[in-house]
């Protein structure tokens, strides 16, 4: 996982493209670094700016990003020449957008990063009912998601808790009317400091009512014999939610 650093007094400008691609993916956009000291007269230009055109549903797209001040930048989206969404987001923080079909629907899906320790992402998927972006509510709350592949139905995010990154936190959600539903949580310890006092530990919970707010754990297991080593906690949280996922349905 890579690990980025915005220097807020740096200017920014994303570089204006033109491109026309029936739901194909495109380049992730970042923010670039420059070592250029702003004047107080460079201060006052735009940092953040974004502007392309696309087709998504057989219906031609312009996607365009607008500095409004120092803290918001504005979404707009244009549907064959009519405006019909301009939405206000954050810029404190904001490191990068791509195009991505995050669903696997065919369709081109737009989504946001955040940084910071644990990095934040906002989805705004594609509606192909509507032929618009719906930006899919608390799917904040779930980082580094990726779908299973035994049910694409359900997805599984990743953070760190703590410890470099040796307790970390994984959930298991769902999408539904453009809002992601949380259903299951792993709660992984293994820190190998004073492990006496805090023992190394796997805590697997199942997430109930309407905003998450019941949590009945439903498996303790070692940690030790379920990971071995750093790196297999990536193939136990894999392989765990393809092969559990009914648990929590």
């Amino acid at each position: 996982m890579k690990s980025f650093i915005v220097i807020l007094s740096i200017i920014i400008s994303f570089t204006s493209c033109k491109q026309n691609q029936d739901n194909k993916e495109f380049p992730k956009k970042t923010l670039s670094d420059t070592t250029t000291v702003q004047s107080n007269k460079t201060k006052n230009q735009q940092i953040h700016y974004f502007d392309t055109t696309f087709v998504v549903n057989k219906q031609n797209f312009q996607f365009t990003i607008n500095d409004i001040d120092e803290e918001n930048v504005t979404l707009t989206f244009i549907r064959n020449s009519k405006k019909i969404k301009t939405d206000t987001i954050s810029s404190i923080g904001l490191g990068s957008f791509e195009f991505i079909d995050f669903n696997k629907d065919g369709n081109t899906d737009i989504q946001f990063t955040y940084l910071g320790n644990n990095p934040t992402f906002y989805l705004y998927l594609f509606d192909s009912k509507n032929n618009e972006f719906k930006n899919v509510k608390d799917f904040e709350k779930f980082s580094y998601s990726i779908q299973l592949k035994t049910n694409p139905k359900y997805y599984y995010s990743y953070h760190r808790a703590g410890c470099a990154d040796y307790n970390w936190v994984s959930d298991l959600f769902y999408i539904d009317h453009f809002t992601a539903i949380q259903i299951g949580h792993i709660y992984g310890q293994g820190c190998e400091f004073e492990v006496k006092e805090n023992p190394q530990v796997i805590e697997i919970f199942k997430i109930t009512g309407t905003n998450g707010e019941n949590k009945k754990q439903i498996e303790k297991l070692p940690y030790a014999k379920n990971i071995t080593r750093f790196d297999e906690k990536w193939d136990f949280i894999e392989k765990y939610w393809n092969a559990n996922y009914k648990k929590f349905e």
